[in-house]
């Protein structure tokens, strides 16, 4: 979508023009037409020679290959254009984090080559930007995968409208270039997507494309320099815009792939690319030109062009919601929720193999300093990040993160690894349930968008326990089947859940207590030296990372029968510190009490008991003592109540309780002997622990 538009030139290595133009022979033959090579070969010939180069289309009839859906999870950053020098190893510390697998990295020509014939600077212009070796280096080096970018007319033709042959050789050029240097001779980047979204007139009018034919021109020369320039080189066909209804000269998507497809632009291309842009919900009708479409519609709408020109791995190289303050924006939430449901739906159909989301950070005006980015919340291009816009780039802000981030983050971490084995429900009464598998793992993500729709599930899973997590990746539920069947209740509307079956035990060190969860690391250590069983239980799942509150920042955490423990390396010189979470706090507030309005201590404190002035509360026993033997304020926090008669949820016998910030202390109302126990405050809050759960 938005692209930035500052100059900075440099000085390149020369361009060896000779070998992709020796290619020029194929090019004549295909232009040549039919009919003399059927004179020249017979009528079977020429159909295989069709044939060989992809130009028969599949049968009507004929099921659609399903496709690699192995490394699904990219998006956009362009480090090499967006992120300023200073700013790139935060950006990379944010990259991995969010566990994206692939990266489009757009390199533009006209800051490369500043003129015809003159070197390419792919290390930048001293500014801090376009250092293309920099940029793909560390993502290779990070794991990421690299899509390259390769698009737009020539620095000499800006702002000019020449025809395509004054300048499509020096186009060839360009690509046999960066594939040589960045393909063949580094070994980074195999898959290349020539030109962006050319059936849009800012990008194809604008850019120097005249017509489709000249979109196919810049596919035939630029498959055939690429290849010539590194064999392996696999040619995504530059990104397909569907938008809303725009008035000429845009092109309406399907309209434009019919207009290539049939100048034969299915033979110069072994990827094809789209961008689906919706404003609305994925499952929404959202008007396109003369029609009104869901995200599924149209991918079935495209699966009738790859019958008809060829069947080709779809990759959705851009696709994305906007938090603009206006039409047509999204809250943060809804962008979230979007972009989970969105990945999925497009993966569990059979021809998409890659989606890529637009984009990494919130944009600014491509013509201010980058360290004054411009905040404009009713501009639509600056808000489709997942990251909120700051500089410097710091990944320990806590207003740095958007719940987009967080749910890319959740999703990878949970779907990573997976590929779809099973549509349950799509969108059936409201429903929608896929199932995914791996090695060692199933996963189903499940969401509701109609009020009628089921708000609790039984799923008949052939599974001993399971855990379910929201869409940010924080824990829900961790439950345990009765003759293999779970009872699952689902998030708000439209929030996807993930449900994973049988978790795996975590490799590692330490040791493995009787629930069958290991205990180990600094964890361990705390919970050996804090009391243990008695204070904090056994725990209830191994080590999961969740967002923290309020900042949205990893964090490894560990839930317990009695409490749930908090990582904090960062605190620590040694194996890090443990806090725990505000257990007490939680469960009174998922009973619906506010603890601010629970009665107050009743006149001053006894010398049998300790008052707290922070929370208007008394310590009293037989409470003060376990609470002075198991770590005071540092495990137990300030009390939240004062101490009150319940029925105990198990067996309903009355029970004095005391709730305190991290804790809940309880003693039989008659006391009988028995000691001070520690309420079971993660089962209840995050098992099917209650009879009527």
């Amino acid at each position: 979508m938005f692209v930035r538009r500052m100059v900075r030139h440099d000085q390149p290595d020369r361009p060896d023009r000779l070998v992709w133009r020796s290619q020029g022979i194929i090019r004549w033959v295909r232009r040549i037409g039919p009919g003399p090579l059927f004179l020249m070969l017979g009528g079977g010939i020429l159909l295989i020679f069709l044939f060989l180069v992809g130009g028969a289309p599949a049968d009507a009839e004929e099921a659609l290959p399903w496709r690699n859906k192995g490394s699904p999870f990219g998006f956009e950053a362009a480090l090499g254009n967006r992120v300023r020098a200073e700013d790139i190893d935060a950006a990379m510390v944010l990259m991995r984090e969010s566990g994206v697998q692939w990266q489009r990295e757009e390199i533009f020509w006209d800051h490369v080559q500043t003129a015809p014939g003159a070197p390419y600077v792919w290390t930048g212009d001293g500014s801090g930007f376009y250092n293309y070796d920099r940029a793909i280096q560390v993502q290779v080096e990070a794991g990421i995968r690299i899509m390259g970018l390769l698009d737009y007319n020539p620095a000499w033709f800006k702002g000019q409208n020449p025809p395509i042959d004054a300048w499509i050789n020096d186009w060839g050029d360009f690509v046999y270039n960066a594939v040589a240097r960045y393909g063949r001779d580094r070994g980074w980047v195999k898959y290349w997507e020539l030109w962006n979204e050319p059936n849009v007139a800012h990008f194809g009018f604008g850019g120097g494309l005249n017509s489709p034919e000249d979109f196919v021109r810049i596919l035939e020369v630029g498959r055939a320099a690429a290849r010539a320039a590194d064999p392996e080189a696999q040619i995504v066909m530059g990104g397909i815009s569907c938008t809303l209804e725009q008035p000429e000269p845009n092109y309406d998507c399907f309209d434009y792939l019919k207009r290539i497809g049939d100048a034969g632009a299915w033979q110069h291309t072994d990827i094809l690319a789209i961008h689906f842009y919706h404003h609305e919900a994925p499952e929404s009708l959202v008007p396109r030109y003369e029609r009104t479409v869901t995200l599924r519609d149209e991918l079935h709408h495209l699966d009738e062009l790859l019958r008809r020109y060829g069947p080709r791995p779809v990759w959705i190289t851009e696709m994305g919601w906007s938090t603009t303050s206006g039409w047509p924006g999204v809250d943060g939430h809804s962008q979230a929720f979007f972009l989970v449901r969105s990945f999925v739906l497009s993966l569990t159909h059979p021809s998409v193999e890659k989606v890529f989301w637009y984009d990494f950070r919130n944009d600014t005006w491509p013509n201010v300093p980058y360290d004054q980015p411009v905040y404009n919340s009713h501009e639509p291009e600056f808000h489709f990040g997942l990251l909120n816009r700051t500089y410097p780039l710091d990944p320990n802000r806590a207003d740095l993160r958007k719940p987009a981030f967080l749910a890319f983050r959740a999703m990878t971490s949970m779907l990573g690894g997976q590929t779809p084995e099973q549509v349950v429900s799509d969108g059936n009464e409201g429903l929608y349930w896929y199932r995914f598998g791996g090695i060692g793992r199933r996963v189903d993500v499940i969401w509701r968008t109609l009020d009628t729709s089921p708000e609790v599930m039984e799923i008949a899973c052939d599974c001993r326990e399971a855990m379910v997590h929201s869409w940010d990746g924080s824990l829900k539920q961790v439950l345990t089947s009765s003759q293999n069947v779970l009872r699952v209740r689902l998030d708000a509307l439209g929030a996807p859940i993930y449900v994973e079956y049988d978790p795996p035990v975590a490799a590692g060190s330490g040791e493995v207590l009787p629930t069958g969860k290991p205990l180990q690391g600094a964890f361990r250590s705390f919970w050996h030296a804090n009391g243990g069983l008695v204070t904090f239980g056994y725990p209830l799942t191994g080590e999961i990372t969740e967002p923290e509150a309020g900042s949205g920042r990893p964090r490894v955490v560990q839930y317990f029968e009695r409490a749930q423990f908090e990582h904090y390396p960062e605190l620590s010189n040694s194996s890090g510190e443990v806090k725990l979470s505000r257990l007490g706090a939680a469960s009174l507030e998922h009973q619906g009490i506010d603890w601010f309005t629970l009665p107050k201590a009743d006149g001053p404190p006894t010398e049998a008991c300790l008052f707290f002035e922070q929370t208007g509360h008394s310590l009293c026993p037989p409470f003060r003592a376990t609470w002075e033997q198991y770590g005071q304020t540092r495990i137990l926090g300030y009390p939240l109540s004062e101490p009150m008669e319940v029925a105990h949820p198990a067996t309903g016998e009355p029970y004095i309780v005391q709730y305190f910030e991290r804790a809940r202390l309880e003693y039989p109302a008659g006391g009988g002997g028995e000691q001070v126990q520690f309420g079971l405050l993660g089962r209840e809050l995050f098992t099917n622990y209650l009879p009527d759960e």
